[in-house]
């Protein structure tokens, strides 16, 4: 069975009366949708069912901005944050303080009452230290961002999700300047590029296949 890429679809085809249109691009209560080729920092990541609805937001994002300095000291030689350094740097930050545990994240989710589509902030996650493959998928894309509003990286993060037999996954991808991809999946384990991470999962766009 081949994976299925409409997950984000399906959110907004259940969403579509609660959704806001503004130059095309799709909002939830006042917040832009994150999506495939979307911004990550500032927007609300939805469910193709009924969860949480995460807000990822660096500004009000207490636990992140700590996420970011520890990041940032993990890329530094001599103080001085390294280009090559990053994802790497990304990866290891976001794999030590966000541990795997479904029961957990759906505990903080239950105490938060957002269980249906009902924001709740990805600090909430990150504050306790679990999360399941979305929560880390969404440090990573953010941190990215917050390392590139810098100035230390220029290629672009994007959050990408599909279904298989085997269920439903989501993780990160950078794509640099020349067009390399490189998939960081803190969930499976695997970083590295994307024509090389095919035995984690099938990371590949319909295109790319």
């Amino acid at each position: 069975m081949a994976n299925r890429w409409d997950k984000t679809y399906i959110s907004k085809r259940r969403l579509e009366d609660k959704l806001k249109y503004m130059d095309g691009v799709p909002y939830y209560q006042g917040r832009f949708l994150i999506e495939r080729e979307s911004p990550i920092d500032g927007g609300v990541y939805l469910g193709q069912g009924q969860r949480e609805a995460i807000i990822v937001d660096s500004q009000k994002g207490i636990q992140l901005k700590k996420l970011y300095e520890i990041a940032k000291k993990k890329a530094s030689e001599n103080n001085k944050v390294k280009k090559y350094k990053v994802m790497d740097a990304v990866f290891e930050t976001v794999g030590e303080f966000m541990k795997f545990d479904e029961d957990k994240a759906e505990e903080i989710v239950k105490e938060k009452n957002a269980g249906k589509d009902v924001k709740i902030n990805l600090d909430c996650f990150i504050e306790n230290g679990v999360g399941v493959c979305r929560h880390m998928a969404l440090t990573c894309g953010v941190l990215i961002e917050m390392f590139k509003k810098d100035g230390y990286v220029s290629g672009k993060p994007s959050v990408e999700r599909n279904s298989s037999e085997a269920g439903g996954h989501a993780w990160c991808r950078y794509t640099d300047n020349n067009e390399k991809s490189l998939i960081l999946d803190v969930a499976r384990g695997y970083i590295g590029l994307l024509e090389n991470g095919i035995c984690a999962w099938n990371y590949k766009r319909p295109s790319e296949i």
